[in-house]
């Protein structure tokens, strides 16, 4: 008997060492799901809704240097899913999305059928590449192409619809017919390499940016290499978060803005930034007026694998279309041991601003309760989970307000050790992240902070979690509310604006999917509740009683995120 379209397609990804696959059960897409779960070298799981499906290969492909694949049924199962590819493509993560559809002869132009989308539109727009497999000759080749696309260049998510009827057709195909095409990494053209050392050699303020390019190009080492050789102020956006060490000592925070006064001070007041592996996008407090204007007499370089990327978001002295790692090591060669005649007063006065930011964070966790209240305060609560997890742990955060206070006090060893999404900035995607890092490193520990808020949007996973023994720990910081909008709702004085929410015992819930599950309503009962959970054996989940708690940089959120929006009441 001759391969299907769908055991090529095993093969194929066996050949490119992707072994992870995520879905929701698809009878149109069944070949796939019956030749996965047959072979153990796969790691197949499904999941209680398709978005997650999305936000586990998300997460594999954030930890590890390979790429997965998720799935979803024809028509609302690919709908479903959309999110989840949606949040991969805004961070640059290469992943496979598959959808089956329905019969070749039925769809483009559809028949009305049901379960009926026009899946191929609905994700062109959020993935670098998609075809629909119309022929079953031509099966190898797409999917060859789809995979090396993912990969190459920037990286992003790509999608393959497969009709049924050619999902379960005959293909024979030789996998060393097409060979592998390797991830090319550009070098810096030397004119521009040349350009980029003099200017870091003339430079007296210079700040060095870490993106997420930096840790897809697997340049972490060079990048750490550069900030130890030359002694330059350093920071990192929030893909980039982990590339510099927490005691580094020319490192001014991570995480774009929530890196905190010396970061953005910093921004402001260099005489050159350099940017690798950076789109300069919403959380990087840089070229953003009239908060953040570009100062006078500022230079700003960007070096990108993407020359679209080029000049988009900044403006540019220099743009360098180069791989992050290709361009690092040439930077380091052509630098030597020194950068230049860069002000050390100022860099000191930056790190500075830094010790003021990070005292001004500890008094806020040092009071414990928020004003006039008894309840446990975020910073505090994030500060003591800072002090308890250990230095390997893969950390996932979600969204909110929770998001902001872990950027505070959390930071990764490596960025492989942490799951993010500042690009599309969905709520919901932490448990799903979570189980996705731990199929991926199940020798390792993972922990994700969320909200009350983001835990009710993917709750369900938790049963994911529990059917495959993903031993997660989740710790809700649960304040019954929509946090991050509660100071607008308490501006307008508007009771009902829509951002209270009852508070819901998440222990009771996640003993309920068979997850351990504590209430802890106490600081000082966090420590124990903790290793609890780390010995449990099963998925955990840790339900933190606290307030809302403001932010320090609260008011960038207001100032650039919602620029331009007029809250103030219309005059009467």
């Amino acid at each position: 008997m001759s391969d299907t379209v769908s055991s090529v397609l095993l093969k194929i990804l066996r050949k490119h060492g992707i072994r992870h696959i995520f879905g929701l059960p698809a009878a149109q897409l069944g070949l796939v799901m019956d030749g996965a779960g047959k072979d153990p070298w796969f790691t197949y799981m499904t999941t209680r809704h398709e978005e997650a499906a999305g936000h586990m290969a998300h997460a594999v492909a954030k930890t590890t240097d390979s790429m997965a694949a998720c799935f979803g049924t024809v028509g609302p199962g690919c709908t479903n899913m959309v999110p989840g590819v949606a949040a991969a493509w805004a961070d640059n993560i290469p992943l496979l999305a598959l959808t089956p559809d329905n019969q070749s002869w039925l769809i483009e132009p559809n028949r009305d059928l049901l379960q009926n989308a026009q899946q191929l539109k609905l994700y062109s727009a959020i993935t670098k590449w998609n075809a629909t497999i119309r022929q079953p000759q031509r099966a190898p080749e797409l999917i060859e192409r789809a995979l090396h696309l993912a990969r190459s260049g920037r990286p992003g998510p790509v999608h393959l619809d497969i009709p049924c009827d050619i999902g379960s057709a005959p293909c024979e195909h030789d996998l060393d017919s097409i060979p592998t095409i390797e991830v090319p990494r550009p070098a810096p053209p030397p004119a521009q390499l040349a350009r980029l050392v003099d200017l870091l050699r003339a430079a007296r303020r210079p700040v060095l940016v870490a993106g997420g390019g930096v840790a897809r190009s697997g340049a972490t080492d060079q990048f750490r290499e550069l900030v130890r050789r030359t002694g330059f102020a350093a920071v990192t956006t929030c893909n980039g978060f982990g590339i510099v060490p927490a005691d580094a000592p020319s490192y001014l925070g991570g995480a774009g803005v929530l890196g905190g006064y010396g970061l953005v001070r910093a921004l402001q007041e260099a005489d050159l930034i350099v940017g690798f592996g950076c789109k300069f996008s919403s959380f990087m407090p840089v070229n953003k007026p009239p908060t953040y204007p570009v100062p006078a007499g500022q230079k700003i370089v960007q070096v990108d694998i993407d020359d679209d990327a080029l000049g988009r978001n900044v403006p540019l002295a220099l743009g360098v279309v180069a791989d992050a790692r290709s361009c690092l090591e040439a930077l380091n060669e052509a630098l030597g041991r020194g950068g230049g005649p860069a002000d050390g007063a100022w860099l000191k006065a930056m790190l500075a601003e830094k010790q003021r930011y990070r005292a001004e964070l500890d008094a806020i966790a040092d009071a414990k309760f928020t004003p006039g209240t008894q309840l446990m305060n975020e910073a505090a609560l994030a500060r003591t989970i800072a002090q308890l997890v250990p230095q390997d742990a893969i950390l996932v955060f979600d969204g909110g307000q929770a998001m902001e206070w872990s950027h505070s006090f959390l930071h990764p060893s490596h960025p492989q050790r942490f799951v993010f999404n500042p690009g599309m900035g969905h709520l919901g995607m932490g448990q799903p992240f979570a189980n996705g890092a731990k199929a991926a490193h199940p020798e390792l520990p993972v922990i994700l902070i969320t909200g009350d808020g983001g835990m009710g949007c993917t709750i369900q996973e938790l049963e994911t979690a529990a059917r495959y023994n993903l031993q997660t720990i989740t710790i809700v910081m649960n304040d019954s509310f929509w946090g991050m909008y509660r100071p607008l709702g308490e501006m307008l004085e508007n009771r009902n604006f829509g951002v209270r929410l009852t508070q819901v015992d998440f222990a009771q819930v996640a003993q309920g999917f068979g997850c351990h599950g504590e209430r802890v309503t106490r600081l000082e009962e966090l420590p124990a509740a903790f290793q609890r959970a780390r010995e449990a054996g099963r998925p955990a989940v840790l339900d933190v009683v606290c307030d809302f708690t403001p932010h320090p940089m609260d008011a960038f959120w207001v100032q650039v995120v919602m620029a331009g929006i007029n809250f103030a009441p219309a005059a009467g």
